[in-house]
């Protein structure tokens, strides 16, 4: 069966909206649920090293800024803990072992 571009736009955007795929299935185009990717236990973990140092790279920027505006005594209320807390954050990311598949990282500070 052959489809319009506008057919074919309305049946994509129902599918998005519902979280399903589109699939051509006795050749007529068919929304269905989309197949979970599993990931091998490397890809897991590759993964998760990804995360950590990208977090670790966030909390570098936030206790960068907070230093420097302590050290110039530019610091707003608050942001002495702020600093502590994104400290804190850090070294609880470095202690994340990223070869556990089941991985679980600390929550961000406020």
């Amino acid at each position: 069966m052959t489809y319009t571009n506008e057919e074919y736009a309305e049946m994509a955007i129902k599918a998005n909206e519902e979280g399903k795929v589109l699939k051509i299935i006795n050749d007529k185009l068919t929304l269905v649920e989309p197949k979970s990717i599993a990931l091998s236990d490397e890809q897991i973990i590759s993964q998760n090293q990804a995360i950590k140092n990208s977090l670790i790279g966030e909390a570098n920027e936030k206790i960068a800024v907070l230093q420097d505006a302590i050290d110039l005594d530019l610091q707003k209320p608050g942001e002495e803990e702020q600093l502590k807390q994104w400290k804190k954050y850090r070294i609880l990311l470095t202690r994340v072992d990223t070869s556990d598949i089941n991985a679980v990282f600390p929550e961000k500070p406020i």
